[in-house]
């Protein structure tokens, strides 16, 4: 079959790794890029934020700067991958979003990919560090997926998806409403995905779907996540008036947060839940998906 290459980036360590037919390349000019990105201006606490909006003017042809950013934007391309089965562009696609994930910053083959803001340092956006020499097992979990969910491609939409709103809600500048939505979004989309892999066809509500998801790939129950009497407040109880209420913590969306003056951050441990049950549901086996989320440490994240 013939080779299918695409470029992919912005990805700050100049990776290298051979997976069966998948083989994932640094640039010839990666550490040029890499510097000249570094330099740039929108450049602030490992970040990059979008530049500022341009528009042209017709007519005049002036080119004027709107006193805000612009939201999409692109960076260079930093990396190559290519498969030697001749698979289609979507394969490639979910490879890099499974990348992307094992490292912790975006990836992505597409030209206007980046939103707002993006990391240019990885392991930014998960709590936990791949060892180096386990990228190699990262991308065989996820060429492992994809075979083995070729006839339901929705598998792979979805732990995109999941990967999607789990880096948007690590956007700097979110309010905690915008970080539990994209996070519960999250959360979610890794239950849906949890159904279609254990064929799961009745219909589970809120209160029940974290605690079904951590008893089927063995995740520790998080207080926040237990039913009525077992703890404290469900996070359902929570979700629902602020998704169809626009209401949090009995507040219109920006004036409370959670949590305040206990120890607790929820929105945290909601990221690092989301981490361990993608890390389930895309095959890996490790000490890490089992270990508690109520910590601000980076884990070690080594797969079997």
């Amino acid at each position: 079959m013939t080779v299918v290459m695409r470029k992919f980036g912005f990805c700050p360590e100049p990776i290298e790794v051979i997976a069966g037919p998948v083989k994932i390349r640094p640039l010839p000019k990666h550490d040029a890029i890499i510097k000249k990105v570094l330099e740039c201006d929108q450049v602030r606490d490992g970040w990059i934020y979008a530049p500022p909006k341009e528009v042209l003017q017709s007519g005049s042809g002036k080119v004027f700067e709107r006193p805000y950013r612009g939201r999409l934007f692109n960076l260079p391309e930093t990396h190559t991958i290519e498969h030697a089965n001749g698979v289609c562009e979507k394969h490639l696609d979910f490879l890099v979003w499974a990348l992307s994930f094992f490292l912790g910053t975006r990836l992505t083959m597409t030209k206007m990919g980046f939103l707002d803001a993006t990391p240019i340092e990885s392991d930014k956006l998960v709590d936990f560090r791949l060892r180096r020499n386990n990228r190699k097992r990262g991308v065989e979990l996820a060429e492992a997926f994809w075979t083995a969910n070729s006839d339901q491609r929705n598998c792979a939409k979805l732990f995109a998806a999941a990967v999607h709103a789990l880096f948007l809600g690590q956007y700097p500048q979110n309010l905690e409403f915008e970080r539990f939505i994209y996070l519960y979004i999250a959360i979610d989309a890794c239950f849906k995905l949890g159904k279609k892999l254990q064929n799961l066809k009745n219909s589970t509500p809120h209160f029940c779907r974290i605690k079904w998801m951590c008893k089927q790939f063995g995740l520790s129950l998080p207080d926040w996540a237990k039913q009525p009497g077992e703890g404290s407040t469900h996070v359902a109880d929570i979700r629902n008036p602020t998704f169809h209420e626009g209401l949090l913590m009995d507040e219109p969306l920006g004036f409370a947060v959670h949590g305040q003056g206990v120890n607790v951050n929820l929105t945290l441990e909601m990221s690092a839940l989301v981490c361990r049950m993608l890390v389930a549901l895309i095959g890996g086996k490790s000490s890490y998906i089992a270990s508690p989320v109520n910590t601000r440490q980076i884990q070690e994240l080594e797969l079997h």
